[in-house]
């Protein structure tokens, strides 16, 4: 081929746009290396989060409350009358607890009675939070009055369906214990308080026991 139709074949040569669009996709994929390996960390960050909360049970839901008595055998349950809740607050516990006193004569008087004041959930993991109920009864012939709930730590809460049980009826006590609200391993042991009317039994302790594993 002459000089001359070589030069007029490469004048009629269209430019190279595949040569540009390849430059211009590999400039996109380089500014979007980062962000695609950005989104990659997250996602593994993500994947072995759920994974830790998922081993420690953080993400278990609540277990149903525990009840030892059979309901048939117990008392009806009172109308809500001034719910309580309580926490822990040591200045609420007295100084000095009431003492029992001898039940009047001759008077209506109420007559606190509990089936069973203890329990022990036995072993339990860190986490979800573990709750019972316990029955209130009143077995006397005048109003029941229950008051100043207090727990013995912060990691249990307690709640009273009635604070005044009329005679013959009872109230629910529920009571949780969250062992991830601090940190606790093996043997605990965990106490409710509160007060009432019935002068042989003016202060009363539930307890609570479990064993945390980790």
């Amino acid at each position: 081929m002459s000089s001359k139709k070589r030069r007029s074949a490469l004048q009629a040569a269209p430019p190279a746009p595949r040569t540009q669009a390849t430059a211009s996709r590999r400039r996109r994929s380089r500014k979007a290396s980062p962000m695609v390996w950005l989104a990659g960390v997250i996602i593994v960050v993500a994947v072995l989060i759920g994974l830790s909360l998922s081993q420690s049970g953080a993400l278990a839901k609540p277990a149903a409350p525990s009840r030892t008595e059979d309901l048939a055998e117990l008392l009806p349950l009172a109308q809500a009358v001034r719910p309580l809740t309580g926490g822990h607050d040591m200045a609420r516990i007295p100084a000095q607890t009431p003492v029992p006193q001898p039940a009047p004569e001759g008077v209506a008087a109420p007559v606190l009675q509990m089936p069973s004041a203890k329990y022990d959930w036995g072993i339990i993991p860190k986490a979800p939070p573990v709750t019972h109920i316990f029955a209130v009864q009143n077995t006397g012939t005048a109003d029941l009055v229950l008051s100043n709930m207090v727990t013995s730590c912060g990691c249990t809460t307690a709640t009273l369906s009635s604070s005044v049980i009329p005679p013959g009826q009872r109230a629910d006590l529920t009571i949780t214990f969250n062992p991830s609200f601090h940190k606790v391993e093996g043997d605990v042991t965990r106490l409710v308080w509160f007060g009432t009317n019935d002068a042989t039994q003016p202060w009363v302790e539930v307890q609570l026991t479990a064993n945390v594993q980790p």
